[in-house]
């Protein structure tokens, strides 16, 4: 067995409820939602916001949604100037990408607290004019959607992923049927976890205001975080020497989404896409996408909005400041293959990282696979020669929904959350992402 000497952990996690398109969490921007998140898992793991060095979200619809969205989360999150950020696409696995670069730099003692998560506002992604800039001077033009274009549009075999999955799904001999059964159980599931509160430690209700734009209520405002300069720099050093002018220093009351006091609001509480009244009957009745298909909108997620942060930090700084961890990321692995076939790569992903690592699938307590769509789901875990319903015991995305950029960070939390409560063990999130990815991280409690 190979020796894993990851040296990182998780001190909190947080995500928003996820939201149906159009629908409770639609007034809200991504970076919003992002910053929900984040100041949630900030409060949640006992950390000072002034202890954090970087934050790395996932987004893939940035469209108009304005420079580094990343940085956006972090001041409004109330973090410091001297926070860094990076924003990451790699489609559905963005959330997931973001943890494995915060694993990367704290392992390598680049840093050590990061914040890392995913976010996406599939509700306000914009439609774009793409020949106006030089003008039209015969015919018509064209809107392009970017929610379908940037993140559900294969690029290179010219069709949605929908489409493309359905065509896949036949030519695995995926059955309608057991598509259904799937889909189904993944809203049973789902219902029953939020019945039963497992999602309380995941979680955190938003109250979005009624008649103010973009905004949250709370009941206080997130804890500031102060400026650092790195350790590093010398004490005869100028380099630092600056203060922004009154006109270009930042009105963090003003800015942020979030307002205090007795203001309208909508409370979002859970995840807007699971059917209580589900039934296998009524997914059964429902049209194919494709002609002959067996994918349809019942056996596939929706289209949401959300935002999932976690916390991570060096093991040895956690046990210095007496810090409990919840986790610890152990080890990643990607692979690459023929775009179409997502449904392939989640499976192949984990058995890159069994095999990297020396485990097996006996030693492995919990299985997340996303459900990009219920045939995505049945493939991975059929070629893993897992048990059927092994995988996603709280349901998944075809219940929850798949806010593409949030998804990676998601199905990690919800790892931990089921790793937390059987006691402890070894547990695998994979998942695909678009142009025929697919990565899977192993975690311990």
């Amino acid at each position: 067995m190979a020796d894993v000497n990851s040296k990182t952990v998780v001190l909190g996690m947080a995500r928003t409820p996820f939201g149906k398109l159009g629908g409770g969490l639609a007034p809200l921007s991504a970076t919003t939602l992002g910053a929900v998140a984040l100041t949630a898992a900030i409060e949640r793991s006992k950390i000072d916001p002034s202890e954090i060095e970087h934050v790395a979200f996932g987004e893939v619809l940035q469209a108009g949604v304005g420079q580094n969205p990343a940085r956006q989360v972090l001041f409004k999150s109330g973090l410091a100037k001297t926070v860094t950020a990076d924003t990451i696409n790699k489609v559905c696995a963005s959330g997931m990408l973001a943890i494995v670069n915060a694993k990367r730099s704290i392992d390598a003692g680049a840093a050590s607290v990061i914040a890392a998560g995913g976010m996406e506002s599939m509700s306000n992604a914009p439609y774009l004019l793409r020949d106006a800039r030089w003008g039209y001077r015969f015919g018509d033009g064209s809107l392009i959607d970017a929610m379908i274009y940037d993140g559900l549009w294969d690029q290179y075999f010219p069709m949605t992923m929908a489409t493309q999955g359905s065509k896949v799904a036949t030519e695995l001999e995926l059955s309608r049927e057991d598509q259904d059964r799937f889909a189904f159980e993944s809203h049973r599931r789902a219902g029953a976890a939020h019945s039963a509160g497992h999602f309380a430690d995941e979680i955190v209700p938003v109250k979005v205001a009624a008649k103010a734009k973009d905004k949250v209520v709370v009941e206080r405002l997130p804890r500031q975080g102060k400026v650092r300069v790195p350790a590093t720099v010398g004490a005869s050093s100028r380099v630092w020497e600056h203060e922004a002018s009154a006109e270009f220093t930042l009105d963090y009351a003003n800015y942020a989404p979030f307002v205090t006091g007795d203001v309208p609001h909508a409370t979002v509480e859970r995840d807007e896409a699971v059917r209580g009244d589900a039934s296998y009957e009524t997914m059964a009745k429902l049209r194919p996408l494709e002609r002959n298909g067996t994918v349809t909108a019942g056996n596939a997620p929706g289209v949401n909005d959300g935002a999932a942060a976690l916390i991570l930090a060096d093991a040895d700084y956690a046990a210095a400041h007496r810090y409990e961890p919840l986790a610890t990321i152990l080890e990643h692995a990607t692979v690459a293959w023929d775009s179409p076939y997502i449904a392939l790569t989640p499976a192949m992903a984990a058995r890159k990282l069994l095999d990297r690592t020396g485990y097996t699938n006996s030693d492995i307590a919990v299985w997340e696979i996303n459900e990009a769509f219920s045939a995505v789901a049945l493939t991975s875990s059929r070629r893993l020669e897992l048990e059927d319903g092994t995988i996603n015991q709280y349901g998944g995305a075809v219940a929850m929904g798949h806010p593409i950029g949030a998804s990676g960070a998601r199905i990690v939390m919800t790892l931990i959350n089921q790793l937390r409560k059987r006691g402890g063990g070894l547990g695998v999130a994979s998942i695909c992402s678009g142009g025929g990815q697919g990565d899977a991280l192993l975690v311990s409690v």
